[in-house]
């Protein structure tokens, strides 16, 4: 009998681990297919550097079988799966499922015009057994986490919001992608830049201005100083805020909008590479 209780807790040991490994590996790997298949990204220089901004066929996602197939298989093993307590692999866990999530939401309704005309209230995605809303997963899960690196990670779909990351995120690698996320989203005139000598700064660092106040940074000077380009850390010159665009993040939408900032705002030389 022993042996037979040990044996059990041998399997239900490795079981955990394999789930564990899983999470942060291969689990995701339907959706690293969605993104692979679906998302272009989109490359621009201007005077502050070269940036990529990516967006998503969403239409594609709507009407292709096996892309479909690969939502749901996801959304079922979500249901179950054993989702990390703690550290990295948490976080990276999070904002996986909150990107895929919402690209769920937007192909469910699609045809549409923004993600605000779905909202992020509706508590209909399950993990672990229990629903979340995105707003939920956001405020309640992943915020308290800590990093405000986050607020570029995080997509919601939208021309304004962060770029989408083409790759999935992984505990492992979750420091170094999300500098990266943070570097590139200051390099991109949606979220911060130079027009006649006034800082012009993504809506992102007025509603969440007191997370810029942890995971080591000091507010929003501190992480602009860390991540900008050198052009534009000077925080003295921040007077304006950046209208965020709810647009869909379509190619087209994302596209149109760049080329509106380029003519718009000479000085900041902007190109499509």
């Amino acid at each position: 009998m022993k042996k037979i209780i040990t044996a059990f807790y041998i399997i239900f040991f490795v079981t955990q681990q394999a789930t564990f490994a899983e999470t942060g590996n291969t689990f995701w790997n339907s959706y690293q297919d969605i993104l692979n298949s679906t998302v272009t990204v989109n490359e621009f220089t201007s005077i502050d550097g070269e940036f990529s901004h990516a967006s998503v066929n969403y239409e594609t996602i709507k009407t292709d079988p096996e892309l479909q197939k690969k939502i749901t298989l996801l959304l079922e093993k979500l249901k179950t799966v054993k989702v990390p307590e703690e550290g990295k692999h948490k976080l990276a866990f999070w904002i996986n499922a909150y990107n895929f999530f919402t690209i769920v939401d937007v192909v469910s309704n699609y045809p549409i015009t923004s993600m605000k005309k779905i909202g992020w209230k509706s508590k209909h995605h399950e993990v672990e057994g229990t629903l979340y809303s995105l707003d939920n997963i956001e405020h309640n899960v992943i915020r308290p986490l800590a990093d405000p690196r986050i607020h570029f990670a995080i997509n919601c779909a939208s021309v304004g919001c962060p770029s989408l990351k083409t790759e999935i995120f992984d505990g492992n690698q979750i420091d170094t992608q999300l500098d990266k996320i943070a570097t590139n989203a200051l390099k991109n005139p949606l979220h911060l830049r130079m027009v006649n000598n006034t800082l012009n700064t993504t809506q992102l660092f007025k509603w969440f201005n007191k997370d810029f106040e942890s995971g080591g940074y000091e507010g929003v000077a501190d992480f602009v100083n860390k991540f900008a380009p050198e052009r534009l850390r000077d925080s003295s010159q921040i007077k304006k805020k950046i209208k965020y665009d709810w647009n869909l993040n379509t190619e087209q939408n994302v596209l149109k909008k760049m080329k509106e900032l380029g003519t718009k705002f000479p000085e900041l030389k902007l190109t499509i590479k």
